[in-house]
């Protein structure tokens, strides 16, 4: 079961939010309760939500088309979940109180090298977040669980999700990273919320937390 923390949060009653969520074919049990309780404690605090799940194995133009659709509606916050994201019901609520155009929780990898998926150094990306409090500026972060305003799509130029090789060609630079560096060349900060972060896991043949799985 999930804990649902005792805290309270700020959270403007005028968001709006769609929920998007890149699926391959099937999710876990786990993710599926842990969203019937953030949808219930949506409901509860009467926070304006939109489900939006498409099925895929190109998670770039998933993310797209989910962008394409929620940009389609009035939302005011994209809210990325993973399907394979284990996290608690107040999860939006800490969130949307950071009140910053872009901001995550940061997770492990579900294979080893258990490693966070927050970068610090764009020249060096096995430079890596680890834990903190409070929100931390980031180089980028994975889209697993990120919370972005809307106001960050309208300014970036298509497309806003795609898949690159690195300079050397030794390896592909995800759809998330890619998103990260053009919010940055656009002016926006990506922040993780270590708060946030300490609460969450990315569920593979287990639950992996940066504390448990990433000092391996």
């Amino acid at each position: 079961m999930v804990t649902i923390p005792k805290y309270q949060y700020s959270v403007d009653k005028a968001s709006k939010v769609s929920i998007c969520i890149p699926v391959r074919d099937q999710v876990t049990s786990t993710f599926t309760y842990c969203l019937a309780m953030l949808m219930k404690r949506c409901g509860e605090k009467n926070i304006n939500v939109t489900l939006n799940m498409v099925m895929g194995s190109e998670v770039a133009m998933q993310r797209q088309q989910l962008v394409t659709e929620a940009l389609e509606t009035n939302c005011t916050h994209l809210l990325w979940l993973d399907s394979d994201m284990k996290f608690p019901a107040d999860t939006l609520d800490a969130l949307l109180s950071a009140d910053t155009p872009i901001v995550a929780g940061n997770y492990s990898t579900r294979v080893k090298p258990h490693r966070p998926v927050a970068f610090k150094d764009p020249n060096n990306l096995d430079t890596r977040v680890f834990t903190g409090n409070g929100l931390e500026e980031v180089h980028a972060v994975g889209s697993g669980l990120m919370l972005v305003k809307r106001e960050v799509y309208e300014k970036i130029a298509l497309p806003h999700y795609s898949v690159e090789w690195n300079e050397d060609y030794t390896s592909l630079v995800g759809e998330d990273i890619y998103f990260c560096n053009q919010a940055q060349k656009n002016g926006y900060t990506i922040y993780v919320d270590h708060d946030v972060s300490k609460k969450i896991a990315h569920i593979g043949t287990k639950a992996y937390t940066i504390k448990d799985d990433c000092y391996d």
